[in-house]
Parts: C-alpha cells; sequence; structure tokens
C-alpha cells in the first residue's frame, strides 16, 4: 500500500465487506497537502464506494440481489448509483475490466479506483483502492491534474 501511495501521490486504502457494507481495515495517507483520508475502521455503502463495488462485482447475483433486497442504493451524493440496473451494469463493466470508479458517488470531489484481492481459492476477501481529491481520473484511475468531464460511473 505504502508502494501504491508513493507512486500515485494519492491515499491507499484497504477494506474488507462485512454484512453488506464496505469496512477499512487500513490505509496509507497521501503526502499532499489536499488529500482524502478514511478512518481505519470506518463503514461506507457497497454500492457506492470503489471497494465495494471491486468486491461485489466478484459475488453471484443471488448474493448481490440479497445485499441490495438489505441496503438498498440510498443516495449519498447527486452521482450516487440508484438504480440496480444500473448498478448490475456497472458491475458487468468492473467485472470485465478487472477494477471498479468511484467517481463522487461517496463523497462529492473524491474520486477513487479499487480492485479486489483474492485468496488463493479465487474468493474476493478484500479490496484495494486510491482515492483522492477529483485528481484521479475516473477513467484511468490515475491521477490528473484535471478534473475529467464526462466521466463513467463505476
Amino acid at each position: 500500500m505504502r508502494r501504491l501511495m508513493e507512486e500515485t501521490g494519492e491515499t491507499a486504502n484497504l477494506a474488507v465487506e462485512s454484512n453488506g457494507e464496505a469496512v477499512f481495515l487500513s490505509h496509507i495517507e497521501s503526502q499532499e497537502m489536499m488529500r482524502a483520508t478514511t478512518r481505519p475502521g470506518s463503514r461506507v455503502p457497497l454500492h457506492c464506494s470503489g471497494v465495494g463495488k471491486a468486491i461485489l462485482a466478484t459475488k453471484p447475483e443471488r448474493q448481490v440481489a440479497r445485499i441490495l433486497h438489505k441496503h438498498g442504493l440510498r443516495r449519498v451524493t447527486p452521482n450516487t448509483i440508484e438504480s440496480p440496473t444500473e448498478l448490475r451494469a456497472v458491475l458487468a463493466e468492473t467485472r470485465g475490466r478487472g477494477f471498479s470508479f468511484d467517481n463522487e458517488e461517496h463523497a462529492v470531489g473524491v474520486r477513487c479506483v479499487a480492485a479486489p484481492i483474492f485468496d488463493e481459492s479465487g474468493e474476493a476477501v478484500a479490496a484495494i483502492s486510491i482515492v483522492g481529491r477529483r485528481r484521479v481520473s475516473p477513467t484511468t484511475g490515475w491521477p490528473t491534474s484535471a478534473p475529467a468531464s464526462g466521466a463513467p460511473r463505476g
């Protein structure tokens, strides 16, 4: 995680899924003056976080449906995905490319790119992410100096 933070200049996070939410276990904070931070132990909805969508995308549809039924798709920002159909499409895209995006879906001004971490049996047990204040490109996942327009969700 330290290397990821050093190479990108953004905060790196590690999270797991617990009871249908993402729980942050650890982070390595960016050294930038303007940076995004997440407290270990804090929880976020799976549907509007990069780590959450990275993990959700690896789960069978039946399990995704149970999580959505239990937790819903609560709007957190104007960019939060609120439609089950749209979320399923985003999860399919995430599966295809192997990583997810959070384009200001959990916090206005904050973008994230995340990927699942698999155990030896191929089950996603966690997700790792980089998160930054609008500097993380929502199309490539790497830091950029200018906000991207027309960025995809997911």
